[in-house]
């Protein structure tokens, strides 16, 4: 009798079990995703250090033309939230406390987030996606290529490192000094995408440059890189690369930020490279880099190296600005 009430004790345990655990799913996915009296959809999302497993949903599936709640809240250190695609900025979610914010997407794509506060040397992994969903109401125009798969550009392919590199730091305002016409290539902007900055022998093709002596012609060639570029433009992306790569790359460009300590970085492509985060200030890397180059780079990320990528979280405009910061580490302004 002892045995008969054990065995049935047992089966309502595991009965318990196997009805408990979808119905408290259910009550969770429900609790998280709640209407307001107004009608609106409510989402419940958790902001927690990557290695607590960062966001919370990390997908979210939204309706084209739905307008929904994002009650976000941290458990355990400052965070912030960008949504590029949706022009939504969080600066603060500040632990214990809860922000609203109201989002509505009118068309269907994959929208990046992440977040903009340092919150761990993981920092960077800190992601997710929302899927907009619905019928869009006419397809939309054909984007061309990138520029580096236009030019065909391996990224996977370290350049040869150019055989002369400046003695100092190459400066952009002796450069503009020097009362020298440019060649075609190198003055117009979106010619010179193309072209890695160590290739600056077409300087030396002009027979008034003969003069110039190797300074001169490495400040043309900062003069070149940066004369475009607006102090406005240098600003955001500077922000963009204290928010997104000081974290792994250094505040300074070096490569000795706390987080890419432990990343096998540039020496997975190249074992001769040092391990680690690429240094911007490499004068060998940096002269043989085309910016059309860097653009693939961040488009597609390290492939292995541990850099993420940010052509879903940068415009087309915040892209060629990071390029042209990227420089800044280099070239002298």
């Amino acid at each position: 009798m002892l045995v008969k009430r054990r065995e049935l004790f047992a089966l309502f345990v595991v009965v318990a079990v196997v009805l408990g655990i979808p119905a408290a799913l259910f009550a969770y996915q429900a609790a998280r995703q709640q209407r307001s009296p107004d009608g609106v959809r409510v989402v419940e999302m958790v902001a927690r250090a990557p290695e607590q497993g960062g966001f919370s949903p990390d997908r979210l599936v939204l309706q084209a033309g739905e307008t929904v709640r994002l009650r976000i809240s941290s458990p355990d250190v400052v965070h912030g939230l960008t949504i590029p695609g949706l022009g939504v900025n969080v600066d603060e979610i500040y632990p214990g406390k809860v922000v609203e914010i109201a989002v509505r997407p009118d068309k269907p794509g994959r929208y990046a987030f992440a977040c903009t506060r340092w919150c761990s040397v993981n920092h960077w992994r800190m992601r997710g996606v929302i899927e907009v969903v619905g019928a869009a109401a006419a397809p939309a125009p054909t984007e061309p290529a990138p520029l580096f798969q236009q030019l065909g550009i391996d990224l996977d392919v370290m350049p040869p490192t150019p055989t002369a590199l400046p003695v100092t730091r190459p400066m952009a305002s002796a450069g503009a000094t020097l009362g020298v016409a440019l060649p075609p290539a190198l003055a117009d902007p979106a010619s010179r995408r193309a072209i890695a900055p160590a290739a600056f022998q077409a300087l030396r093709n002009d027979p008034a440059n003969a003069a110039l002596s190797d300074a001169d012609v490495w400040n043309l060639v900062a003069w070149a890189w940066l004369k475009d570029v607006e102090p406005a433009t240098l600003a955001r992306a500077e922000s963009l690369y204290s928010r997104d790569c000081a974290a792994c790359h250094g505040p300074d460009g070096k490569g000795k930020g706390p987080a890419g300590v432990n990343l096998p970085g540039m020496v997975k492509m190249d074992p001769t490279m040092p391990r680690g985060p690429l240094d911007f200030t490499d004068a060998g890397v940096m002269l043989a880099a085309s910016d059309a180059l860097l653009q693939g780079k961040l488009l597609r990320g390290g492939m292995g190296t541990g850099m993420p990528e940010f052509g879903s979280l940068y415009s087309d405009e915040e892209l060629w600005a990071m390029i042209a910061h990227l420089r800044t580490f280099l070239f002298a302004k």
